[in-house]
């Protein structure tokens, strides 16, 4: 139902737990999980002061902001924070920075430690993907 009301041209927003079928989540415009909204949801502990546990690692973040830095980033590799932000938005209709413990998505690329971040003085924040030589080097 969800899909033919967007053919429509209405914008479809969908609320639902993490056990939520694909399909339905990818057919809203945008789809928010209720364990976010409960009052204990990861946002919302961080400002009362304890530890929730998100609902996924800030590292499960990296993967789809390294595929939307591929579509939206300069010739020099940096992409307005912003800009990656909305394109978030249409690539995936459930990414919301509260699923991985965190208010804001600066703060989750912040947070995945993946990212080399820029923030010019009165501009808005830009970010690129570390290059190859600076990832971690994994023990054996």
């Amino acid at each position: 139902m969800a899909a033919r009301i967007r053919e429509q041209g209405v914008d479809v927003f969908g609320f639902g737990e993490q056990k939520t079928p694909e399909s339905f989540r990818q057919a809203c415009r945008r789809f928010t999980y209720t364990e976010n909204l409960l009052p204990d949801a990861p946002a919302n502990a961080e400002a009362a002061g304890s530890k929730s546990k998100p609902l996924q690692p800030p590292s499960a973040a990296a993967p789809i902001i390294r595929r939307v830095l591929d579509q939206v980033e300069t010739e020099d590799g940096w992409a307005s924070l912003s800009a990656v932000g909305k394109q978030l938005s249409n690539l995936s209709s459930d990414f919301d920075p509260r699923n991985f413990g965190f208010r804001k998505l600066s703060d989750v690329v912040r947070g995945t430690n993946a990212f080399e971040i820029e923030n010019p003085e009165g501009r808005g924040m830009r970010i690129r993907k570390k290059p190859a030589s600076a990832k971690p080097k994994q023990k054996s």
